[in-house]
């Protein structure tokens, strides 16, 4: 049951993932009411997590504090010292609907992406991202008590997890540069230290457009055949965020250096793609 401070809990979410311009904060628009605060709640422990390896923390620092979201994804609900996410998950009911063992995975997920290194091509980079996307998008489905074959989810979750790490390339993440394949930079004659040095914009350009078409191929195979049970309807805030990650991967693969450095932001063309889309689940 919701405090008389729970909205502070919902204003802290909106903090750290409704920020102006980013997709979230598209989609989220065409959330129903009733709707609007477990997706909030779920997005933001998504990102309170997932945000702590790619920040400039110490590896001890990062450890510890995934050590602490580990105790309190487990704790009573009436814990004390609970982060304002997690009693957000509370008020909205969303805890009851996700499984111990997903959060947990959450944890574990971003535990693996400290010090990462670098996969050797698209096919291990593929199965790195596969793993990490598919906890989000199952989290997600969950709160329609939903859930899609282990084949489009692999694929989805990849892809999913590929727009991300393209989007921050264009922001110069260096964290993004990091999961960028040793292959791919072989075949672009640069190096993860040039990059970083904005020594070699062109091949971060045309490295931006390669893995763009990666994600366009992935997102093709998931979903390619997908069946959402138990109906079309279910997950559809999740349907409508894959789908325009889809159509951006599509404009930065036609145009990559559009994009870099450049906040780019969701306009009418967006919203129209948006209500076409949600028409067309059935």
């Amino acid at each position: 049951m919701k405090g008389p401070d729970s909205q502070l809990e919902f204003e802290h979410c909106r903090e750290l993932v409704m920020l102006p311009g980013s997709l979230f904060e598209f989609t989220s628009r065409y959330l129903p009411a009733e709707r609007q605060e477990p997706v909030l709640a779920l997005y933001a422990l998504i990102h309170a997590i997932g945000m702590i390896p790619g920040s400039s923390l110490d590896d001890e620092v990062k450890l510890a504090k995934l050590k602490w979201w580990g105790e309190e994804l487990m704790a009573e609900p009436d814990s004390s010292s609970r982060h304002p996410v997690l009693r957000a998950l509370w008020f909205s009911k969303t805890r009851a609907l996700l499984d111990d063992v997903l959060l947990l995975r959450l944890v574990t997920d971003s535990l693996q992406q400290i010090d990462i290194v670098p996969s050797g091509d698209e096919t291990a980079m593929f199965s790195r991202l596969a793993a990490l996307g598919a906890t989000e998008l199952q989290l997600e489905l969950a709160l329609d008590c939903a859930e899609i074959d282990t084949h489009n989810l692999e694929y989805l979750g990849a892809a999913s997890r590929l727009f991300r790490i393209v989007t921050d390339l264009a922001d110069s993440s260096r964290f993004a540069m990091a999961q960028i394949p040793l292959n791919v930079f072989a075949k672009h004659e640069t190096s993860l230290i040039e990059l970083e040095n904005a020594e070699n914009p062109g091949a971060l350009q045309a490295i931006i457009q390669q893995l763009a078409g990666y994600g366009l191929e992935w997102f093709a195979n998931g979903m390619s055949g997908l069946d959402v049970a138990p109906g079309p309807r279910a997950g559809a805030h999740l349907q409508l965020r894959l789908g325009m990650e889809n159509r951006r991967l599509s404009e930065i693969a036609d145009d990559s250096g559009a994009f870099l450095g450049v906040n780019k932001r969701y306009g009418p063309a967006d919203a129209w793609f948006a209500w076409r889309f949600l028409r067309n689940i059935k």
